[in-house]
């Protein structure tokens, strides 16, 4: 169903498309009795999906069953315009669709009577990324995002390279001659932006924590820690969660809880400090399934450690 995003009488439910500044938007939009409006930007492609497809995928739309809010999923416009494998929402270099996105949202919000504070981004990787820069166009909406590029200048070379040859643009030209707002991160923190953020980072996870946290971390000045570390309006979530892919570790609905809890706390401006070491079991809890899905022994074992000592018992 084509909408006219404009002049937006209603969200339809189900499947919807729209234009909004030359940007093609493939929307899923599930309704809800709470004033919430939860907003799942896509993430990147594999090649079996860039060859086969579908798109657009949505992979979070049956979350609707127990998030308590609107549900808007949106798939990233870049791929409806090449095969490009991660678009970040990025645009072209005069158009940021990031900007296109940002006023879809908020035509749906108003429409639905929501207030920007009850605008919450959520997504994994680069869905993450594109959330972080789409919500600091919202003043006061709240981005969540799971192992997300902080810089897109560090992320995986031959997704650079991907990015450059279908788009021309050279993230890393554009960082340091550019506009930087657009790549890094940090860049957008240092223009006091009135949103609020909460970044969960997996320290198992090379690609994340080493080439992501460390340098992001270093340039607030800051040091990177175990639990919850609180920034001005940025949360950073370090937790530990074994796996054979720890960029993309074990997401659960029971997690997802302690998740939202958090950043409607941040949202609020309520007190992060008390929350750190009920966050540390949360991580812990987080730790041992994660381990326990991937069959991790350090894992398996505590959870049985009365059938661990009598293993070994038998072993003598």
């Amino acid at each position: 169903m084509r909408i006219d995003s404009e002049k937006l009488d209603r969200v339809p439910e189900g499947r919807f498309n729209t234009e909004v500044d030359g940007a093609h938007f493939e929307c899923f939009y599930q309704a809800s009795e709470y004033d919430y409006l939860y907003v799942v930007l896509d993430t990147m492609r594999d090649d079996k999906t860039i060859a086969k497809g579908p798109l657009p995928r949505f992979h979070k739309w049956s979350w609707s069953t127990f998030l308590k809010g609107h549900l808007l999923s949106i798939e990233d416009p870049m791929y409806f315009e090449s095969d490009i494998s991660v678009g970040w929402f990025y645009g072209t270099k005069e158009r940021d669709y990031r900007d296109a996105t940002a006023k879809l949202v908020m035509r749906v919000a108003k429409r639905l009577g929501i207030p920007n504070e009850h605008i919450i981004f959520y997504s994994v990787s680069s869905g993450g990324t594109s959330g972080l820069f789409t919500a600091e166009k919202i003043s006061g909406s709240v981005a969540i995002a799971s192992n997300p590029q902080l810089d897109l200048t560090r992320f995986l070379p031959s997704a650079l390279a991907n990015f450059k040859e279908y788009t021309g643009i050279d993230l890393a030209y554009e960082k340091e001659c550019g506009d930087a707002g657009r790549v890094d991160f940090a860049h957008v923190l240092s223009r006091n932006s009135l949103s609020k953020y909460l970044v969960i980072i997996n320290c198992r996870s090379k690609i994340d924590f080493n080439d992501q946290l460390i340098p992001f971390c270093k340039e607030l000045g800051i040091t990177p820690h175990y639990g919850l570390q609180k920034v001005g309006n940025l949360i950073i979530w370090v937790i530990d969660a074994p796996g054979p892919h720890p960029h993309l570790y074990y997401e659960s609905k029971t997690m997802y809880f302690a998740i939202d809890f958090l950043a409607k706390t941040l949202a609020e401006g309520g007190d992060i400090d008390r929350l750190k070491s009920l966050y540390i079991m949360f991580s812990e809890f987080w730790h041992e399934k994660a381990g326990l899905i991937a069959g991790d022994p350090e894992c398996l074992a505590d959870a049985d450690p009365v059938g661990k000592s009598f293993a070994e018992q038998l072993k003598r």
